[in-house]
């Protein structure tokens, strides 16, 4: 739901109000923010470049596509929920991983990018940002000619977060 929510404390604590005692809330997101972690994508490169303009777009409407684990508990932890854990995963982009099921994942994870880029990123790019479609165009060429190259080991964070409504009303938060 990253990037189509602009107030997460307040989707946590609504969850909390329908949930019943008991019940569980789970968020599993991505941090887009490509991440390598031997250092093959430099700043300056098209893909953190496009992450950054990502990142500026979505602040002027008031969101982030940022997201880290912690942050989701505490949100959640904030809105009255129990027993949360946080599961943290790797999502390659590319066959770089040498573990076969990483592999795989990242083929699959650069087809999606290759793919969805552009839906991604020309309304952002060109209502909050005043780029003409031709060069967002042009920039994700060499955003996607990045995304192919084998000599670049990105990842994106990828986590999973739930949490358990008391059984027995907390503070009078149920």
């Amino acid at each position: 739901m990253l990037g189509s929510l602009r107030n997460w404390p307040l989707f946590f604590s609504q969850c909390f109000h329908h949930l019943a005692p008991g019940g569980w809330v789970e968020c599993q997101e991505l941090d887009v923010w490509l991440r390598t972690d031997d250092g093959t994508l430099p700043e300056s490169s098209a893909i953190s470049q496009w992450c950054r303009n990502q990142e500026e777009a979505a602040g002027k409407v008031g969101m982030s596509l940022r997201c880290t684990g912690e942050a989701m508990a505490g949100q959640m932890r904030e809105a009255g929920f129990v027993d949360i854990t946080i599961k943290e995963f790797k999502l390659p982009i590319g066959q770089w991983p040498k573990e076969k099921k990483l592999k795989e994942a990242g083929a699959f994870g650069l087809v999606a990018m290759l793919d969805g880029i552009e839906g991604l990123t020309m309304a952002f790019w060109t209502r909050f940002l005043g780029w003409k479609a031709e060069d967002v165009a042009a920039e994700l060429v060499k955003v996607k000619r990045e995304f192919q190259s084998k000599a670049i080991h990105g990842y994106w964070p990828a986590y999973v977060v739930y949490g358990k409504k008391p059984e027995v009303a907390d503070g009078g938060k149920s």
